[in-house]
């Protein structure tokens, strides 16, 4: 039960962003709010476990992109760099009151993720360069989790600008 509170709650957060709750969460799960307390007792618990799993995860899945051949691999690493960035997002943690401990976990494991796509997606680029487009992407991204776009549409509007 604990794996499928995690799972979901991922899930949740992706999908529901600001409007995610404990109770929409034991809806989705066909649960109490109270199975959810026994397995973690305080949101802060909830809220580290699927940090470490969604990061997790999330890094296996830039191993198994990184492998592949190029054309599909940037927009998969850009993706991957996207859902980092509004599960990173400062907005979760202002409204859920999040302690700065997991807002820090988070910040740190995108970065992370930053400095295992950057290879791929800044090639032979400067550093000067690579700062410069990872702001880019972090001013498009940011606004496109604000506007609620297509993460696809921002990526492609980006590579129409090369």
């Amino acid at each position: 039960m604990k794996s499928r509170i995690i799972e979901e709650s991922i899930k949740s957060l992706r999908q529901e962003g600001l409007r995610f709750s404990v109770d929409t969460l034991a809806e989705r799960l066909k649960v109490s709010k109270k199975t959810i307390y026994r397995h973690f007792p305080t949101k802060e618990a909830l809220a580290q476990a699927m940090y470490e799993r969604y990061y997790s995860d999330l890094k296996g899945r830039i191993k198994e992109i990184t492998q592949q051949k190029e054309p599909e691999r940037s927009d998969a690493l850009l993706l991957c760099y996207f859902d980092s960035s509004r599960m990173a997002h400062k907005e979760i943690f202002n409204k859920y009151c999040l302690n700065n401990v997991i807002g820090n976990f988070a910040l740190q494991h995108h970065q992370d993720i930053w400095n295992a796509i950057k290879p791929y997606i800044c090639g032979e680029m400067g550093n000067g360069d690579a700062q410069i487009l990872k702001l880019i992407l972090d001013g498009a991204f940011e606004k496109a989790i604000s506007c609620n776009i297509d993460p696809e549409i921002v990526i492609k509007m980006l590579r129409k600008m090369k």
